[in-house]
């Protein structure tokens, strides 16, 4: 069984939100990936695009705050059925078809309005994150390593009070943990109908929004 392991790749450093809401636009490299990613180009998708993940708890609070039903505010490639464990092609296709926050037109979350998010109370720990994203890796020995860097272009690094390490790296465990117990469970579900030498891909959720 790999062990999680997860470090801040910086130094001390501050950071104070300057509300200019480059991370309320999501940016979606619609020319440069197909449905559906291999897991070899993944490194490369989160790299150059910056989706917001949503997890099954984000799901619920969100919908209880808004009052919105979840198919409504999120996207994913196949139709929305609390599932992220797809199996198509007879099984040899295993698809990974994460949640993510639905845009607007003009790539701004449908929960950003007037320089306002509307879900602020309640919103993702993803959002929480920002502008700090994670690099999940693996190391020599097999081990599960998450690399926490931050996106040097937002105007707030180097202003406000220092960063507190501890909160992002029990935030990115957090994030971490739901998600691969969402996925073990819906494997063990499927168990059987996975054929031998099945392939893994991420999805491109919301790619024509």
């Amino acid at each position: 069984m790999p062990k999680v392991l997860i470090e801040t790749a910086f130094e001390d450093i501050r950071f104070a939100c300057q509300r200019c809401g480059s991370c309320c636009h999501h940016r979606r490299p619609l020319d440069e990936f197909d449905d559906l990613i291999p897991m070899e180009r993944l490194r490369e998708f989160v790299a150059r695009s910056n989706l917001i993940y949503l997890t099954e708890r984000d799901i619920s609070n969100i919908s209880h705050r808004s009052r919105i039903n979840p198919p409504d505010f999120i996207d994913t490639l196949r139709p929305y059925d609390g599932q992220v464990v797809k199996l198509e092609d007879s099984g040899r296709i295993v698809l990974l078809d994460f949640p993510v926050l639905r845009s607007k037109p003009d790539t701004s979350c449908v929960f950003y309005d007037d320089g306002n998010c509307r879900i602020h109370a309640v919103r993702p720990v993803a959002c929480r994150l920002f502008p700090f994203r994670v690099d999940e890796t693996e190391t020599p020995k097999g081990d599960i390593l998450l690399r926490i860097g931050f996106n040097p272009n937002c105007p707030g690094i180097g202003k406000g009070p220092m960063v507190d390490k501890g909160r992002l790296e029990k935030l990115v465990s957090k994030q971490f943990m739901e998600r691969s117990s969402a996925i073990a469970s819906e494997i063990e579900r499927l168990k059987g109908k996975i054929a031998p030498g099945a392939r893994v891909y991420r999805s491109f959720p919301g790619r024509r929004p």
